[in-house]
């Protein structure tokens, strides 16, 4: 197995991994990796679940409790397994849709490392919990800077900024950037450094401006928009995150604007605000 996502090290003890995929829809071929596993040749195990809560709210909906126990069950059913057998052969899932991956190989020097490499390499929900945001001196995040030029310019903006809204009977409210009765928005900033978390954040906030189509007893914005925060010449992958969001967004009837300074954002924000 190849090193590219740089878990398996050639001085490691040989290991056996595979994902552990859920079939959403019975008979589609549609497939989520829910949990990676693995066994080293020295007897160690682990069954790493790899989709947060709020990727499951996000994906599943009102199906996330339902899913959220199963995925349990299904990794508790496999831990018990490994401890056993010490081996990914004979596990026969405890319930239909679910199924381990292709077998693959690699040499584990850390397993807990490598399982995380795993998920890492598996699915673009995984996100390593154990690597706390940076907090130390940086530069101020857009949001904060577009907040703060919206309260000089109009303090009426400010009621409207980092709303949170329960709708659509989901258990997690809704968030957006911005929300009034002329534009609901919500801010991403695209980099090369943390492409993967950006694209995922996202994604959570279109799903919070769909949730606004179902929800009649609130105002219906005239504008639903994703503000995607990219330099004025991005880098390739930067670029192609962005596009890839773009087509998402259209399936959901919301507009991708990109903007190349909080500066520009503030004046988009106003632009199209009800409140201004």
């Amino acid at each position: 197995m190849s090193n590219k996502a740089g878990f398996s090290h050639s001085d490691g003890v040989p290991t056996s991994w595979a994902t552990v995929v859920l079939q959403p829809l019975p008979g589609s071929d549609e497939r989520v990796v829910v949990a990676v596993a693995a066994v080293s040749d020295n007897g160690d195990t682990r069954c790493l679940r790899t989709m947060d809560p709020a990727h499951v709210k996000a994906v599943f909906r009102d199906e996330h409790q339902y899913v959220s126990h199963l995925v349990k069950f299904v990794t508790d059913s496999l831990d018990t397994h490994l401890a056993h057998a010490r081996s990914l052969d004979n596990w026969v899932p405890p319930v239909e849709g679910v199924a381990l991956g292709a077998r693959q190989q690699g040499r584990a020097a850390d397993l807990d490392d490598f399982v995380r490499g795993a998920a890492s390499l598996s699915t673009i929900f995984y996100r390593d919990q154990r690597q706390p945001r940076a907090t130390a001196a940086r530069r101020p995040r857009w949001m904060e800077v577009v907040s703060a030029i919206l309260a000089e310019q109009d303090e009426r903006l400010c009621a409207h900024l980092d709303v949170r809204v329960p709708l659509g009977g989901h258990d997690a409210p809704a968030t957006f950037s911005f929300l009034d009765s002329g534009l609901a928005a919500n801010l991403v900033t695209f980099s090369q450094g943390n492409l993967k978390d950006r694209i995922e954040d996202a994604r959570a906030g279109l799903w919070s401006l769909s949730l606004l189509a179902d929800a009649p007893y609130l105002f219906r914005p005239e504008r639903k928009e994703l503000l995607a925060g990219t330099d004025v010449e991005p880098e390739p992958q930067v670029r192609e995150a962005v596009d890839e969001i773009t087509e998402e967004a259209a399936r959901r009837s919301v507009l991708v604007t990109k903007l190349a300074t909080p500066e520009a954002v503030a004046h988009h924000i106003r632009e199209y605000a009800a409140a201004r």
